[in-house]
């Protein structure tokens, strides 16, 4: 409904109210007005007939009085009349022998009982009577004096006359006023409403104009322009209010533009409201920095990933999701982080570069796209997988691999795509950073030669981590290797043949051990093996390993075939000694004793052989 239409409905109601009020207070006066007129006459006609019978008393000619009571009767509205002794007057005088002097009902014996008016109204639809009743009391005042002549005493009721009037007259009268006032106020009415909703009608149409566009502005629009008004106030309101919006939609659509390209074109799964857009992009883009300048202070690499991943969980809502890591170099993938809840379609370890699509075409790929998309991925039941690759150096590439149970699930990780790749391109520079950090670190923390860690791995190991494995009751078996008889093969062949050597032998111990051992090389040809948790068994049976395996390999070089063997010597700590550099001591002592007692052999410490005396101080 229009404005215009409201306000003249409330004006209208509103006069209307106050007209019904006005009839029904002119309707209530008219009719009290009629009812006291009506009694005037009453209390008239009494006293007429009062006097008129105290005459034909003084007279005598009370046998008379019958005919000036039926004329009295005769006057114009006067329905009934009838006249009633009180017992007093009947005790003096004598039982009344006319119809008209005898009590008719309650009413008259009530007010000859109290001596009281009493007006009984008996109105219908189509007659209107009212009937007074109205006591004669006794009182010396009167003339002539009424105690001369009645044996009563002051105050007493004496009698009563009953008067019935036919209303109708006056009622119809008061209704046909009451029409000519009701008609003059409607006229009166129509023409005021008519006369107001032509005056306002220019207010409320561009009221309602700029009603429209606001609303339409509220719900998004921003097109839409309100219409110039008539009158000058409205005008300028317009044109301020079309120059508001024209701002608006030049900002918002700016922002939009600038902003969406900034998230990856997030907006197209987000509100059509321009300005909701624009709020939501700008909280995106606070929480990205927020995100960039946490990770930009945290220490390790794994700290981003664990940043990462609480992005994606409770951020973006993302239920199932893996995170791989691919080594450019070696060709291989370890996975950062794996939901609970689901396995992954994608199990692909290795030969990444040649098998895994994403990061092979180095784009999205959905499952829903096509059967078997990714013929490696192989999801169960109805799930769907979403692969998300992101080139972080030539060292490293991430894929996040999502895992989606139906429909609505699949749909939101569609949504958040573009988002998902704005925080990946965030973490590209802190986490590439963290990358040649991990490789220079580790570059210096290995031998060139072997790719075996070196001694400063050994320091650091033992400053750090030796500390905190302690703890956790961690026990170390140490052996020392050194190849026999080496300084010969490079005297002879070569440092590039012993070179070889060293290596081929780097990749024998890499074979034998298990995740549980690191290798060190110690220097020259000795290299040190820490072996975790070790038992007697299990080290000797890997120190026999490595040497035997060593021993089968046949060098050729200029011509000439040859092998090569090891010694070891190994000692537990803590078993042997509570102090790891001593325990390193005592392989060294023990390797000293191999080579010494025929070397291509084993030897396990024993306080046997420290039985020289510089050795007795160890």
């Amino acid at each position: 409904m229009s404005s215009n239409k409201k306000i003249t409905l409330i004006i209208f109601s509103m006069i209307t109210i106050l007209t019904v009020i006005i009839v029904v207070l002119v309707a209530i006066g008219s009719r009290q007005t009629g009812y006291e007129g009506v009694k005037k006459k009453a209390y008239l006609t009494a006293d007429i007939v009062k006097k008129s019978l105290t005459s034909h008393m003084v007279n005598g000619n009370m046998d008379q009085r019958d005919v000036f009571l039926n004329s009295i009767s005769q006057l114009d509205n006067v329905k009934d009349l009838w006249v009633i002794r009180a017992k007093s007057v009947s005790e003096q005088f004598g039982k009344s022998t006319l119809s008209n002097e005898n009590p008719k009902d309650n009413v008259d014996l009530e007010v000859l009982q109290t001596g009281k008016e009493k007006t009984v109204i008996n109105e219908s639809f189509f007659n209107a009577n009212l009937r007074v009743t109205i006591p004669y009391t006794a009182s010396s005042m009167d003339k002539p004096n009424c105690l001369s002549c009645h044996n009563a005493k002051e105050g007493e009721v004496l009698g009563a006359i009953s008067l019935s009037f036919d209303i109708r007259e006056d009622r119809v009268s008061n209704i046909i006023v009451l029409l000519y006032i009701i008609g003059t106020i409607a006229i009166f009415l129509v023409i005021i409403l008519i006369y107001i909703r032509n005056k306002i009608a220019p207010y409320t149409s561009s009221f309602d104009q700029i009603t429209d566009t606001l609303k339409k502005v509220h719900e998004g629009d921003y097109s839409v322009r309100a219409k110039n008004g008539v009158l000058k106030e409205d005008k300028e309101a317009s044109i301020w209010l079309n120059e508001l919006i024209d701002k608006l939609e030049t900002v918002l659509t700016g922002i939009e533009k600038n902003l969406t390209s900034f998230v990856h074109n997030r907006s197209v799964n987000m509100n059509h409201d321009k300005l909701i857009t624009a709020k939501e992009i700008i909280e995106d883009i606070s929480e990205i920095y927020n995100y960039k300048k946490t990770i930009e202070n945290d220490l390790t690499k794994e700290d981003i990933y664990y940043r990462l991943t609480i992005v994606l969980r409770d951020k973006l809502e993302i239920k199932n999701f893996f995170i791989f890591e691919t080594d450019l170099m070696k060709n291989e993938r370890k996975t950062i982080f794996a939901s609970k809840e689901k396995i992954p379609c994608c199990n692909l370890t290795k030969g990444i570069k040649e098998y895994c699509r994403a990061e092979r075409t180095n784009s999205i790929i959905a499952s829903e796209n096509f059967p078997e998309i990714c013929r490696i991925a192989s999801c169960k039941d109805d799930d769907k997988h979403i692969c998300i690759p992101f080139f972080v150096n030539e060292q490293a590439n991430i894929v996040i691999h999502i895992v989606s149970n139906n429909e609505e699930e699949l749909n939101h990780v569609k949504s958040q795509i573009g988002i998902i790749k704005k925080y990946l391109e965030e973490t590209k520079p802190i986490l590439e950073s963290k990358i040649l950090m991990d490789a220079l670190k580790h570059k210096n923390l290995t031998d060139a030669l072997t790719g075996l860690y070196n001694r400063k791995y050994l320091d650091e190991f033992i400053d750090k981590k030796l500390p905190l494995e302690l703890k956790e009751g961690t026990t170390f078996a140490i052996m020392f290797l050194d190849i026999d008889y080496f300084k010969m093969v490079n005297d002879t062949y070569g440092h590039d043949v012993g070179d070889d050597i060293l290596r081929k032998l780097s990749i024998v111990m890499k074979k034998c051990i298990s995740e549980n051992e690191f290798i060190i090389r110690y220097g020259g040809e000795e290299f040190l093996i820490l072996m975790r948790n070790p038992t007697e068994e299990s080290a000797h049976e890997l120190a026999l390993k490595i040497n035997k395996e060593f021993s089968k390999i046949v060098f050729n070089y200029n011509g000439d075939s040859f092998t090569k063997t090891v010694s070891i010597g190994y000692s537990f700590y803590t078993k042997d000694t509570d102090q790891f550099y001593k325990c390193i001591k005592y392989a060294d002592i023990s390797l000293y004793e191999a080579k010494s007692t025929g070397r291509n052999k084993v030897v396990r410490f024993t306080k046997d052989i420290l039985k020289n005396g510089d050795k007795l101080d160890y």
